[in-house]
Order: structure tokens, then sequence, then C-alpha cells
């Protein structure tokens, strides 16, 4: 067939060619959003990133295991700026990033992973999910839509909804943050300090506590002479710790104090080695206290283990209540006071999370926090399963 005669055909076809070009654009978009979709899963991301722990080449499996991680925040929620063209030049990175693969020794890519720009994930980047006030600048400033089709997590963070149902605190006005108290907005906006110089690698390479512990007296040590608290002032900062001890904190859950604070025991008592840098305290540190008795160490193993597994239990238990949360939206239900049980519930769960002892500071208020959690996830459960 010779042009001429194709052309005549078309004019001849209109409806069938209209037909036929629109059911091709479909496809040929569909197929596209898969393979775009397909790319930016972490699966994806660990052909070249197979290793496992932390550290270079491990970084999908140190995500996995990251708070982010189990919070459903994926790659490019953190690698890649939020909008279309933010998720687009993204994926175009990623071309050069797999370019690279191929054609770089793995001493340089070593190199390059374990030296990362300090803008790779930006300031503002980290507000935008973590603050009322960031989410809005950046939304307002984004040029272009937020979103098309249904891509990844970041583009639908809408603070302070978003925030709100992740149990999460706004950094820029909230000062309790991780269980310790900490003002971000001042350090952020009076010492010039971004996320990265107190957060690198907080997903790969997470610092200990221990880390964290001695990166904020340091710090604090050369501004002794301001208000920044010192050795001594444990209760300005670990605030969550102390309500524990005393058996209040939680919303909704009555408490009295634990067995150690309400004997008058101190908190440098049991944390005997502040002023050598160790920070947490040891099974020797009680049997030492008891006159040798290492039963007590056992119990407070008892105690770390059982408040653990239970936690465990509320983690699965919070994803499936969040899934059956989202799907009651999409299907416009009215589901404002179960989302308000469960934002409690959360909040109740982040504390006994944020004492960090799992029971140790106050063992009964601990678990009767996590008894008042099971029942508001329970009930949010079957209020959604019941007709409408």
């Amino acid at each position: 067939m010779d042009a001429k005669n194709f052309f005549d055909w078309c004019k001849r076809h209109k409806i069938l060619l209209t037909v036929a070009a629109f059911l091709f654009i479909v496809v040929f978009g569909f197929v596209n959003i898969q393979i775009l979709h397909m790319t930016s899963e972490p699966e994806f991301c660990a052909m070249c990133h197979p290793s496992r722990g932390f550290g270079p080449l491990a970084e999908v499996d140190s995500w996995e295991h990251s708070a982010h991680g189990e919070a459903g925040v994926s790659c490019l929620d953190c690698h890649g700026r939020p909008g279309v063209a933010g998720y687009v030049k993204a994926k175009i990175g990623g071309l050069k990033d797999t370019y690279m693969q191929f054609t770089i020794s793995k001493e340089e890519k070593l190199e390059i992973l374990s030296n990362p720009p300090k803008d790779l994930v930006p300031t503002w980047h980290c507000l935008f999910c973590h603050s009322d006030e960031g989410n809005k600048k950046v939304r307002e400033t984004t040029k272009g839509p937020m979103k098309l089709v249904n891509m990844r997590m970041l583009d639908d963070v809408v603070n302070p909804a978003f925030r709100l149902n992740k149990g999460l605190p706004d950094i820029l006005t909230e000062t309790t943050v991780g269980g310790t108290h900490f003002d971000h907005k001042m350090h952020i906006d009076n010492f010039e300090l971004n996320c990265r110089d107190c957060h690198f690698g907080v997903v790969h390479k997470p610092s200990s506590k221990t880390d964290k512990m001695n990166f904020c007296l340091t710090c604090h040590a050369e501004n002794k002479g301001s208000a920044a608290p010192q050795m001594n002032d444990c209760h300005v900062c670990h605030a969550v710790q102390v309500a524990m001890n005393e058996g209040t904190g939680a919303k909704d859950v009555a408490g009295s104090a634990g067995i150690m604070y309400a004997a008058g025991i101190k908190c440098t008592d049991c944390h005997t080695g502040v002023t050598k840098g160790v920070f947490r305290p040891s099974g020797k540190t009680c049997s030492d206290c008891h006159s040798g008795d290492s039963g007590y160490v056992e119990i407070f193993q008892d105690w770390e283990k059982e408040v653990k597994e239970k936690l465990d239990i509320l983690a699965r238990q919070r994803v499936e209540v969040e899934s059956a949360l989202k799907a009651a939206d999409a299907m416009k239900r009215d589901s404002k006071a179960n989302w308000e049980l469960y934002q409690k519930a959360l909040q109740n769960m982040k504390f006994v999370e944020s004492d960090g002892t799992f029971g140790v500071h106050n063992n009964d208020y601990a678990n009767a926090i996590i008894k008042s959690v099971t029942a508001d996830f329970t009930k949010i459960t079957k209020n959604l399963e019941q007709k409408w």
C-alpha cells in the first residue's frame, strides 16, 4: 500500500482510526506508568543496593528496618522532591545512577555512598512531613501539580491531617519529640542547625542512643553559661521518662508512681555511669544496689520482653487499623470519631515506646497503657465492621 492509498484508507475509516489511536495512547500510557511505578519500588532499588545491615550498599535493608520503613515511607518519598516535577526529576536522576552502576568501579561507588551530598535530603523536605508550616510552604511554592496518578505517599501528604494520622508531632511547634524534650525551631533559628547535623544517617546508619546523648551533651557543655541543660538536668530533656516514672502522661489512662520512683530512687542511682559517657544502666547496676541479688535483673528482663512482645503485636494491629480507616475514608464513611480514637491510641502507644525502657521505669503503668491502646484499636475495628 502506497502513501496515497494509506491516507485514503484513513479518511474512509476515521472512527476506527480514532478509536485505535485512543487505545494505543491509553495502553502506552498505562504501560509506562507501571514501568515508572515498578522502578520506584524499594525492590528495584535493592538490585543496586543489595547488602544487609547498615552503611553503603545496605540502604534498602537498613530502610526496611527503620521507623520510616515501618511507616510506609519509601525511597522516593525522601529522595524525590514533592510534586510531579520533583518526581520526574528524581526519575531522570535515577537514569544517571543506573548508568553509573555499570560504568564506575565498586570503590568509586562506595566512596559516593559514604559521602552523600548535604542537600540529598534537605531540611525543608523533612519539614514537609514533620511540620504544618513546612508542609504549607512547600505546597504553596511547588510549581506544577502535586499529583497526576498515585505513585508515592509523599504527594498526598497534607498536614495536619497526615501528621496526626501518623501520630507525629509538629516539630516546629511541639517540644517533646521521640521521648526527649527538644525545641527544634529554636535550634534551627538561633543556631542555624539543619536536620542533617543531628540526624545524619537517621534511616540508613542511625546513631546509637549513646552517640546521640554525647552529641547533645558536648554541644551543651560548650554553651554552659547559657540556658542549655547540663549533665545533671535530666528532668529537663527526659520529661517523658519522668512522667512514666510518676505514672502520668498517657491520655485517659490512670496510673501511680513506679516502684523505684515511689521509693525515692533518683535517675543517677540507676544510671551510675553518666559522668563517664555510659548512660544506660547494666545488670551490674541492679545487683550492686540489691546486695548482689541477680534476681532483680531477671525481673527487669522479663518486663522488657513482655512489653516488647505486646508492642510488636500492637504495631501490626496499628497497620491494619490505619488501613481500615483509609478504606472507610475512600468509601466516604464518617470516620472522624474513629480517627480521633486512633490518634489517642497511637499517642499512648508512642508514649510507652518513647520512654525507652519497655516497662522498667513503671511496669504496671506501661501495661495499663498497652491494655488501653489494645481496647481502642479493637473498638475502632468493631465500629468499622458495623453496617452504615
